[in-house]
Order: structure tokens, then sequence, then C-alpha cells
């Protein structure tokens, strides 16, 4: 089976690739940079039409896993050339190339596509009608509606929508990549500074979310559809950051600073899974202590 795979060289692409490598898969990477264990195809400009037609072309994918994305949002027009147009030009090219009845596809949005969430509005429903707040969550529901409108009944695509995804290899802009990154660089005893640790979120393991990846694109009834990624729980920041700063064995005293807190910063975030479970059957999800321990061990 040859996958093609954009964003390859991200946290959850790495995952991803791992993944399916155990699935015999051939994977062939369409991006800015070689990444081991798959075919590379160069992609420098994410308007690049022509270089996105002849890779598709060549490659014939069984599998289209649109992951590329980008959360700098300083460049609007980078922001929706990778988060939204990026997507609409792959969809465009496996019709020009005939593959749009064969090639599985799944785009994957966030779960800022919701925007700001009120306490009776949880746990988040699919049925939720988005509301986005920054031009991040703006850009990824605009791809969302596009690979909607593209979906028909012989085209075979599905939407997820990933709540916040940890574990080896998670990138320092996130939360609780910087924490780790910092506690690491402490030897026996420093200082942690946080933002707001008076909030909770949902947190799903990455290699759960490569595994349910491959398991709803190759479920026909999760075509057509939006599906949130997530744990359907929230986690305490403040008990993430107590379990590894326990784990690391380190004396470090924490210090919140203003200008990591953020505005719109909502207290309570989790999404609701049921349509998730409903589509794979029962699931044990990896525990939050088990990814941080896994994390943490990883990166010493």
């Amino acid at each position: 089976m040859k996958v093609l795979i954009t964003g390859a060289g991200g946290f959850l692409g790495q995952h991803l690739i791992h993944h399916l490598l155990q699935k015999d898969c051939k994977i062939y990477n369409l991006g800015n940079a070689k990444i081991k264990n798959s075919t590379y195809f160069c992609l420098n400009d994410a308007a690049d039409k022509k270089a996105i037609n002849n890779a598709v072309s060549k490659i014939q994918p069984d599998y289209l896993l649109h992951l590329a994305g980008t959360a700098d949002t300083s460049d609007i027009s980078n922001c929706f050339a990778v988060n939204t147009f990026f997507g609409s030009y792959l969809l465009e090219a496996l019709k020009n190339s005939g593959l749009d009845s064969h090639t599985k596809v799944m785009m994957i949005g966030s779960a800022s596509e919701y925007g700001l969430i009120s306490q009776d509005q949880l746990p988040i429903s699919e049925n939720l009608p988005p509301k986005p707040f920054n031009l991040y969550g703006i850009s990824k529901l605009a791809q969302t509606q596009i690979a909607l409108s593209w979906h028909k009944p012989k085209r075979s695509l599905v939407v997820v929508r990933p709540f916040t995804i940890i574990g080896p290899g998670m990138p320092n802009h996130l939360a609780i990549g910087n924490f780790l990154q910092q506690i690491q660089s402490i030897s026996d005893n420093g200082i942690l500074k946080t933002g707001n640790l008076n909030t909770a979120r949902d947190f799903i393991d990455v290699f759960d979310a490569a595994h349910l990846i491959w398991k709803l694109i190759n479920n026909e009834n999760s075509y057509g559809e939006v599906i949130n990624l997530c744990r359907g729980k929230s986690v305490p920041i403040i008990d993430i950051v107590n379990y590894m700063l326990e784990f690391s064995g380190k004396e470090i005293q924490l210090i919140t600073e203003k200008e990591r807190t953020r505005a719109n910063d909502m207290k309570l975030h989790y999404g609701d899974n049921r349509k998730l479970l409903n589509l794979i059957g029962n699931y044990k999800f990896t525990s939050w202590r088990t990814t941080l321990r896994q994390t943490m061990q990883n990166h010493d």
C-alpha cells in the first residue's frame, strides 16, 4: 500500500510513519525535507500546483494523509497557503490524476476550529457549530469545509480534529513540550517558568493518535465525517507539571510569567469522543502518566 504524507517530518508525522511501516506500507513524503524511511518528493512551496500534481501522478497513492500545517499566523498569506489551499490543491491533483475515487484521504484539522467554548458546551461535540477566533482555527476550518465539499459517495475522505497530542518528540512550542525542555535543561535545582496552570485540557497519546488515524481512514463509515480525536477527559495542567517535576527528581521552583499567559485561555476544554468510539469500538487509551513517563525517559 502506498501512503502519501504531507507534514511527515512533524511530531505526529514521524509517529505515523513508524506505525505505517509496521503495516508494510510504502511511505512517500511530500514536503521540503527528506525524512527517514520514506521516498522524498520535494515541495518548497505549498502553492506549487505543478509539483503537487507531478508527485500525485507519479506516486498514485492508495492513501493520502494531509498533516501539513503551520501555527505561525504572523504571515496571513502563508498561513492560508499551508493550512487551507495546500489541501485543496492535493484534492485537485487526485481528481486530475483520476484517483479521486481510488485514494483514501484524511485531512487533519484542529480542535481550534471550535473556537471559544463555554462550560455549558462541554464536552465539545462535532455537532457544535465552529466559531474559531484566531487565524489558525479559521484557516483550518476553511480546509475542513473545502474537504467536505469535495467529498462524494465514491470519494473516501474523512476529517479528524485532534485535541492536544502529547508524547516523545513533541515540539517545544507546545506548553508541555516547553516545560519538558526547561526541566531537562536543569541539572539538579532551578526554576520552571510557566503560564497559567489553572486550566485543564484533553490530552491524547501520540501513539494512540497514529493508531486511531489508521483505523478511521480504513473505516468506510467515517467517510464524509468530521471526527474528534480525543480521550474525552480533561487533565489539569498543574497535575501534568507536578508529575513531571516528581518524575525528574529535581528541586524545581515554579514561577508564573505574565508573558506566558494567553488571552482567551479557556479554563476547561475537552472533547466528546463518542462518535470516534462508535466507529472504532472500545479502545483503551494510554494514560497521560504513562505518556509523560515514556516521553521523559526517551528525552534523556
